[in-house]
């Protein structure tokens, strides 16, 4: 509800100011004083008015102040206008109230009235003329008139109804009285050799125009309260969950709202700098590969109903990413290496790794982001791996798995050379099969630890190593290499000795992950 609401005149008020009229028209035909005992009944007709109109005022004003109580933030801002309106058309009304008074006292003397309703001398025709206008105070009421005209039209912003309205009621321009007597100034026409009755009737109407005027614009600015809300008409149940997912244990959240909608509104809602371009509003996005936690920004636009100007409602909110996962595991697979950086990935559906708290017992954690970790066993008793996160501030327990512990296994002697094409070769006669060994390529060989498989991956250094080439009269003739490559004397002997001659490569040692001693099988001279 918004705008301006016409008052019209009742149809007493109407009589009253038609009755005024009549009366003033048969005072210029000097009329009998019966015509003043009319002008004494239209004046407390008016005097009436005037009181049902405070009466009004003061009840608008009463429930504006409620208002402003319950919605500060919303009606300050209206209310402090009104008890503007208040304080002006008081002032004016007091002024008139005065005005009335001392020409009263001036005719009627120290028993005037000070209510300045009942006059004795109500054909005194003399004092208006010394109060009005030769003492100047008409003047005085004209501009004051003049001023809270403007100050009413004002209220209304630029509104050519309210204003011709105004100039109208509050009309101070020159008038014309009869013949010869035309544009008389305001003061002179309404004040010079006018009987009191006449101009006190006058001045209550005056008094009645301010007041009435003052009640619509209180109420004017009353329904400017929420001009510039939204309207609506559709009101919905919603509930908007904290999180869909919940922990066995934990507590589920959500606030219960009344959601109160314009379905023929169409807001431009933005996120993330794109327009959602569904009408119902639902925001849709790709998540990509990405873990973790996610935010949303972005703002909703609305018009003003009353100025038209975008209105902005800034948007926030965060969600989590998680990777999909399903629970397998082989529990007889179950197993951590000692000295080894065992990878372990643990996650918990809904929950973004960050939220999650990982300990061990019999071992140590190292938190490598993103859900990774490295776990490395401090004993044989076995590793317990215990996970929790974060609800609502609180660590819960989500599980934990168990591990037994093992020694590495050993590794697998390759001896590792370039082959013609300058490829790395390790070549073990047993894993190889399909890579002929050459003298030059014997020569120019080191000895290396790995494992085959590649599922584990560690590190190993030989430190060193026994080569014995059989003599030809069934014995060998061994030699030492303290590292993983061959001796010059060893790469010589390669290179001479008769082809199919037996070599054995024993006594491998490797030290790093694991600390063993390694076999190589037989090989024959090519």
């Amino acid at each position: 509800m918004s705008g301006a609401k016409n008052c019209p005149e009742t149809p007493r008020q109407k009589m009253i100011a038609m009755m005024y009229l009549v009366l003033t028209a048969m005072l210029a035909l000097n009329v009998s004083a019966d015509i003043l005992k009319g002008f004494r009944m239209v004046n407390n007709g008016l005097v009436t008015s005037i009181q049902s109109a405070d009466e009004r005022n003061k009840y608008l004003m009463a429930s504006f102040e409620e208002l402003n109580a319950r919605y500060p933030e919303k009606i300050g801002e209206w209310l402090k206008k009104a008890k503007e309106v208040e304080a002006r058309a008081n002032d004016l009304v007091d002024y008139i109230h005065n005005f009335k008074y001392e020409m009263i006292k001036m005719a009627d003397g120290s028993s005037a009235d000070k209510n300045a309703i009942e006059i004795k001398r109500q054909d005194d025709t003399n004092v208006s003329g010394i109060y009005g206008l030769t003492q100047g105070n008409a003047k005085i009421l004209q501009k004051k008139i003049e001023d809270y005209r403007e100050f009413i039209k004002n209220i209304y912003g630029n509104n050519q109804v309210k204003n011709d309205e105004y100039d109208r009621i509050f009309s101070t321009k020159s008038v014309n009285k009869g013949i010869g007597e035309t544009n008389v100034p305001w003061d002179k026409a309404n004040f010079e050799s006018m009987p009191l009755a006449a101009v006190v009737t006058m001045l209550s109407k005056y008094q009645t125009d301010v007041r009435l005027a003052q009640t619509e614009a209180i109420q004017y600015l009353k329904n400017q309260t929420d001009a510039g809300d939204f309207r609506v008409n559709e009101v919905v149940a919603e509930v908007i969950p904290e999180s869909k997912t919940v922990v066995a244990g934990g507590q589920y959240k959500a606030r219960i709202i009344l959601a109160a909608r314009d379905t023929n509104a169409k807001p431009q809602i933005f996120v993330n700098g794109a327009q959602v371009t569904d009408p119902n509003g639902i925001y849709t996005s790709a998540v990509g590969n990405s873990i973790g936690p996610k935010e949303i920004t972005g703002k909703i636009v609305l018009k003003d109903p009353v100025t038209g100007e975008p209105r902005e409602y800034l948007i926030k909110s965060e969600y989590s990413v998680v990777a999909p996962s399903a629970t397998i595991a082989n529990e007889d697979m179950n197993v951590v290496y000692m000295g080894y950086a065992n990878r372990l990935s643990i996650s918990v559906p809904g929950f973004s790794p960050e939220k999650l708290s990982v300990s061990a017992s019999n071992a140590k954690l190292e938190n490598k982001g993103g859900g990774k970790y490295i776990c490395r066993p401090s004993s044989y008793d076995g590793v317990t791996i215990n996970v929790a996160a974060n609800v609502d501030g609180k660590n819960v327990s989500m599980g934990s798995g168990k591990f037994r512990v093992r020694a590495l296994p050993n590794p697998t002697a390759f001896l590792r050379f370039k082959d013609a094409s300058g490829n790395i070769v390790l070549y073990n006669p047993t894993i190889t099969k399909n890579v002929k060994l050459t003298r030059q390529f014997l020569a120019n060989a080191d000895m290396v630890a790995e494992y085959e498989d590649g599922l584990l991956q560690a590190t190993f250094n030989v430190t060193g190593f026994t080569v014995s080439i059989s003599d030809g009269r069934g014995g060998l003739s061994p030699s030492m290499s303290n590292g993983k490559n061959f001796t010059e004397s060893q790469k010589n002997n390669f290179l001479r000795i008769k082809s199919g001659t037996p070599v054995l490569f024993e006594k491998i040692k490797v030290t790093g992950a694991k600390n063993a001693e390694l076999a190589f099988p037989r090989i024959d001279i090519p």
